[in-house]
């Protein structure tokens, strides 16, 4: 799924699209409603200026002059690397978006994987290219609230990449709870998301809050890193390795403004041009928003660990950048 970027806090209202009005926020048919009205625009305006994986949520550079699709790949490869992902895992990815990580992991690195959606169009997308790819026996897609995912202690790992987003600060609990129990002990979770610039954002508007709320992003809410740390250890999930990709959401959105501004044309015989206005406004004002520190991008990385005895992970982080260095961390206690 994605980005909310600028918004972090909604009032109530009802959406210009007509009908979005606030009842039970993130139930379970409230979500399914939101994430309807951001991500079932059309698949074929979404790839009018999005990268050739089709991923919506923010690349990884490693110089700043990579073009979109080559940034995507990096991230995806950076997703895998630090998962640690190994031939017949079972991997989960919640709010799998068009398909793009779990495609990558299957295809380089031989997993085994679920992925989960709200969306209609994503899941019938996402259905058709893992056909198309020759994907299909080993990834299933679910249109499927995460809530009713009814494996326990079954997947090795998990993948949430812009998805919390959606979840409301005050289902994160929850939405760890579910992590861990579908997790197997030792497991590991990679959630990347947005986070609030400062423990006071959390409930604050900035500019554009209230244009993002009506015409883009309804029912968002965007949690600082101290809860998220906090609500993931509360969990049994215990925090691995935090990573801050702030630029790197801002270099993404300026790509893709400037594809969505190229496909203008394109865009408006697709949406219509009030859309196409918003979503310019939207891209360009968010990319602004991530340089100017209104918020930031977060990746953490935690392993399930409900048992005394120490859970397998690395001695250090030397492997999510280099081939073969990867070192089980094992207790030497010689005389002890």
């Amino acid at each position: 799924m994605n980005s909310i970027g600028l918004s972090n806090a909604f009032p109530s209202k009802k959406s210009s699209k007509g009908g979005l009005i606030r009842k039970a926020l993130h139930s379970k048919s409230k979500d399914k409603e939101a994430i309807h009205y951001h991500y079932d625009v059309s698949n074929d305006f979404y790839r009018l200026w999005l990268d050739r994986n089709m991923v919506y949520s923010c690349g990884y550079f490693k110089t700043g002059e990579e073009d979109i699709d080559t940034a995507q790949e990096q991230k995806l490869d950076h997703i895998c690397r630090k998962l640690h992902l190994q031939p017949g895992e079972k991997l989960l990815d919640i709010g799998c978006g068009w398909g793009g990580l779990l495609s990558w992991a299957a295809r380089h690195y031989g997993i085994r994987g679920v992925g989960i959606t709200l969306s209609e169009e994503q899941y019938a997308y996402t259905k058709e290219r893992m056909e198309r790819e020759g994907l299909a026996d080993r990834v299933e897609i679910r249109l499927q609230d995460y809530r009713d995912i009814p494996e326990q202690a079954y997947f090795d790992k998990v993948s949430s990449v812009g998805m919390f987003e959606h979840v409301g600060r005050a289902k994160l609990p929850e939405y760890f709870d579910v992590i861990q129990r579908v997790l197997k002990e030792g497991g590991w979770v990679m959630n990347h998301g947005i986070t609030a610039a400062s423990p006071d954002d959390e409930g604050k508007h900035h500019s554009g809050s209230d244009f993002i709320d009506r015409y883009v992003f309804p029912d968002g809410e965007i949690p600082h890193l101290w809860r998220v740390v906090r609500d993931m250890g509360s969990a049994n999930l215990e925090v691995l390795d935090v990573e801050n990709l702030r630029p790197h959401y801002a270099q993404t959105l300026i790509h893709w403004v400037r594809r969505l501004e190229a496909h203008r044309q394109e865009a408006i015989a697709l949406v219509g041009e009030k859309t196409y206005r918003i979503w310019a406004i939207y891209m360009a004002g968010c990319a602004y928003g991530f340089w100017h520190n209104w918020s930031a991008l977060h990746q953490v990385l935690a392993v399930k660990q409900t048992l005394p005895e120490l859970t397998p992970r690395p001695w250090e982080r030397r492997y999510q950048y280099q081939d073969d260095s990867f070192r089980l961390a094992v207790p030497q206690w010689g005389d002890l």
